[in-house]
């Protein structure tokens, strides 16, 4: 009688058996696409039954690639950013279009305000990823009155960033920088707001603009809470001398364009930029700054590859331009983003906005610094095999994806890689490795 046969073991060591043999010749082979050189593994399971693996580099990959910029939109910032660089400066613009100028005092009627007494702004401040000297001023000016045409364009508002126009100034340590801070404004010139009503309801603008105090114009980037983040700015004053009369409290408000209402509460802050001499790179994908800038890229993998074989591996190489404006510390983290737009969206840009979450299919980030350069990878063979598995869908995703960086739009820090326009070497390619597809049995 023969013994009885432990099943599980024979097959714990089959799997084994097969694992090594797959890790044994995993870089024994190469093949360029047009080239046929290949190279197979011993017989596993079956006579005549071999695991290849093989390797090839597409070059070019990108069958399309652009930089769209203007992201997030405006007034849709998570912060505002208040920069200020030899190169670059923005401010924080903040619009209070419903100023209360009725109050009542204790145990008495309604009244107009005719005085005003400690008025300031309550500011949120971040300070993470920030450059800030010693010292900072920070600046409030008013640009909101009846003879500014415009506060959402560069000219109008950069023309009011002038001593005549400014409503408030105070001198911050660094130190002193921390959760949030209180910035007094002119009680007089609130109280002219309060009485203008040549506009409707009486409203105040303001820009906010923060300088290197110490007079040696050492930059500065400094981020605010906004109406998206829940931090936005708030306006206090006091109607009266009176401490038992209360503080009015105003958030912001935009009762403008009159005609789009839809708009309306995009303007009620936003980051506008008042200086761009940052250079341009042309024939790269760019990525980040103010606005932001994110890269669409659409790839063509032949099907021979996703859709024939098994793919065990698929490396984006990507070649980094250095940037010609950007310290050491300036780090910038990329993340490749899937494209979900379907067919029907045929505006590139739109589909820049269609987007799955951070890892969602590609796992893989880069962490830069705007004056690297050199060959950068970004493991994305999940993605590439799921292309693959949709390849029979009638409505298949585009191949493509988005790069962008965390913080978009509120940094000025930005990277650059070469595009699809550079020569071999340089432009965006593929490495793919794979096993052709084959039949397992038992004879």
């Amino acid at each position: 009688m023969n013994p009885p046969v432990n099943t599980r073991a024979t097959r714990r060591t089959a799997v084994i058996a097969l694992l090594l043999a797959v890790a044994a010749f995993g870089g024994a082979c190469s093949e360029q696409l047009d080239g046929g050189s290949t190279c197979a593994s011993a017989s596993l399971l079956c006579p005549g039954q071999a695991i290849e693996i093989r390797d090839t580099i597409i070059d070019p990959v990108l069958a399309f690639d652009s930089t769209y910029s203007g992201f997030p939109g405006r007034g849709a910032e998570v912060q505002l950013s208040v920069v200020t660089r030899p190169e670059f400066e923005s401010v924080a613009v903040v619009r209070f279009d419903t100023l209360v100028a009725l109050f009542i005092p204790p145990g008495d009627t309604a009244q107009s305000v005719r005085y005003v007494d400690s008025a300031l702004v309550r500011m949120t401040v971040n300070i993470a990823r920030a450059q800030v000297p010693d010292s900072v001023r920070i600046d409030v000016f008013d640009v909101g009155d009846s003879t500014v045409s415009d506060d959402t364009t560069q000219a109008p508002v950069k023309a009011r960033l002038v001593p005549r126009w400014r409503i408030g100034s105070k001198v911050f340590r660094k130190t002193a920088l921390v959760d949030s801070i209180l910035m007094p404004l002119s009680d007089s010139a609130l109280l002219a707001r309060l009485k203008d009503s040549t506009q409707g309801q009486p409203r105040l603008r303001i820009a906010v603009r923060a300088q290197d105090a110490s007079g040696a114009n050492a930059p500065v980037v400094i981020r605010f809470g906004s109406v998206e983040s829940g931090e936005a700015m708030q306006l206090r004053y006091r109607p009266k001398n009176d401490t038992a009369v209360r503080v009015i409290a105003i958030v912001p408000a935009s009762a403008g364009p009159s005609t789009r209402v839809d708009i309306q509460r995009d303007l009620m802050d936003y980051t506008l930029v008042t200086r761009n001499t940052l250079p341009e790179l042309p024939g790269t994908i760019t990525l980040g700054g103010i606005p932001g800038r994110r890269a669409y890229l659409r790839f063509n993998i032949p099907r021979r590859l996703t859709d024939s074989t098994t793919v065990v591996r698929a490396t984006l190489r990507l070649a980094q331009v250095a940037y010609p404006v950007g310290g050491a510390g300036d780090t910038v983290v990329v993340h490749p983003l899937i494209v979900l737009a379907g067919a029907n969206v045929t505006d590139n840009r739109r589909a820049t906005t269609l987007l799955g979450g951070a890892g969602f299919g590609v796992s893989d980030s880069l962490v830069l610094t705007p004056a690297g350069a050199g060959q950068r990878t970004v493991e994305m063979y999940a993605l590439v095999r799921s292309w693959a598995a949709q390849a029979t869908s009638t409505t298949p995703p585009p191949r493509a994806i988005v790069l962008a960086v965390t913080d978009e739009g509120t940094l000025p820090r930005i990277v650059s890689f070469h595009g699809s326009s550079a020569g071999p070497g340089l432009r965006p390619s593929m490495r793919i490795t794979y096993i052709p597809k084959t039949g397992f049995g038992v004879p």
